[in-house]
């Protein structure tokens, strides 16, 4: 059966089953991140005199029929192009618009089609469920709590502003990721501002700044103690200082009496960083009566320390002088090693050029040159085989041999090298009376 309809001169039969309205393609599903603006379309052919409507799926919630909006949510709107394309409008999209929505058409039976709209939300730090700035007592335990919320749930992570590495001292189970930065046994080196940063994907990432403070009592250290200037000069002492919270500082002489800063005297305290920083006192145009001892004090909530430095007078420098030579011996054990095998060698010499084949004489020079051994020294020896060496390279006789050898004890230095020679000559002496 067919049904006939006009328009201006034209006759158009058409088929009911032509009528029947169909999808023309899917709904995509959609990411969007919160605040932004997100639109749904839903194409459909052949509508005719059926309608269109939207609904949140997941809140069981009608939200458009046709082209008039039920919910009573401003965000929401509806627009279509040519009763084909049926755009469902969200603007600034919050995280309960998540879910599946689905596009209706009032046929019997009913048709439709749904797209699942995921919102995601940059991370957001819980100011409430979050750690400010903490105060610790130095030795104690801590810990930091940082919670952001966000979709998809953010990961936290530790770290410090100053990008230095976290001290040992984290508990078993903690980490730098996490809810929670747990510090055991808190020390100063632990103090300063930690950043825990949230992320989840989403930009931008959040953070939030922690500051540590780690509370002790004054601690004072001296560069030096005794310090030496002459009269009508001036001088700096020196005092290191670590402290939390900061320290009352001032300067004291003996008795105790406080040093104001003057004309005279001049005191100033240098920040070095969180909790140390140096006390100094300038003393100008030093007079006798400047010379004793001087006492840097520090005082804070926790406790007080004290430091003290001698300053004694010097003599003024007239001239520069050049520093004293330094000398250095150049015998050691291995060169007294060394002389006494020279030595030995030196006797044994002596042997084989006065004692040849005759056994008595042998025994005898034997006798003598262990003598001498145990009792010349090594200069007097040297001279002895120095003059035997002449002796043998020249084939002389045994006196001129003991020339040279009273020669030689004639410019010897010491009474050592008579007695060897002596001892010697009485060899000799004996071996000639033997042959």
């Amino acid at each position: 059966m067919f049904s006939t309809s006009s328009k201006g001169s034209r006759t158009v039969a058409t088929s009911p089953d032509a009528l029947v309205p169909s999808f023309a393609e899917p709904i995509q599903n959609v990411t969007v991140a919160a605040g932004r603006e997100v639109v749904l379309p839903c194409v459909v052919d052949n509508l005719g005199s059926y309608r269109v409507a939207w609904i949140h799926t997941d809140k069981h919630t009608l939200l458009t029929l046709h082209e008039r909006v039920i919910t009573r949510n401003t965000r929401y709107s509806i627009s279509h192009n040519s009763f084909r394309t049926w755009w469902l409008t969200i603007k600034d999209v919050d995280e309960s618009d998540k879910g599946e929505f689905m596009c209706q058409i009032n046929t019997s039976p009913m048709m439709s089609q749904s797209g699942y709209l995921d919102v995601v939300v940059p991370p957001k730090i819980d100011e409430e469920n979050t750690s400010s700035d903490t105060d610790v007592r130095e030795g104690g335990d801590v810990s930091l709590r940082c919670r952001a919320t966000g979709s998809p749930t953010p990961k936290i992570k530790w770290r410090r502003e100053d990008q230095k590495d976290i001290p040992a001292g984290l508990k078993l189970g903690s980490g730098m990721h996490g809810e929670y930065l747990n510090i055991s046994k808190v020390s100063r080196l632990h103090m300063g501002a930690y950043l825990c940063i949230a992320t989840n994907g989403v930009q931008p990432s959040v953070s939030k700044r922690i500051m540590l403070n780690v509370n002790f009592a004054p601690m004072i250290w001296i560069p030096n103690q005794l310090v030496g200037a002459p009269l009508d000069t001036e001088v700096v002492l020196d005092c290191g200082l670590e402290s939390h919270p900061k320290s009352v500082t001032y300067w004291t002489r003996e008795g105790g009496i406080m040093i104001l800063s003057n004309s005279k005297y001049n005191s100033m305290l240098i920040d070095s960083g969180s909790y140390k920083s140096k006390m100094n006192l300038r003393i100008r145009d030093l007079k006798p009566e400047d010379y004793g001892a001087y006492t840097c004090v520090a005082k804070n909530s926790l406790g007080e320390t004290e430091g003290t430095i001698k300053l004694y007078e010097i003599p003024r420098p007239t001239s520069t002088s050049s520093p004293a030579p330094q000398y250095t011996s150049k015998m050691s054990k291995t060169d007294g090693a060394q002389q006494t095998t020279s030595e030995k060698m030196l006797i044994s010499t002596w042997k084989n050029s006065l004692v040849k084949d005759e056994n008595d004489s042998v025994r005898k020079a034997e006798l003598s040159t262990e003598l001498l051994e145990k009792e010349s020294t090594v200069g007097g020896i040297a001279a002895a085989a120095a003059s035997d060496h002449e002796f043998r390279e020249s084939g002389g006789e045994r006196k001129e041999s003991r020339r040279r050898l009273n020669k030689g004890h004639s410019s010897a230095p010491g009474q050592t090298y008579f007695n060897s020679f002596m001892i010697i000559g009485s060899t000799l002496l004996l071996l000639v009376l033997l042959r």
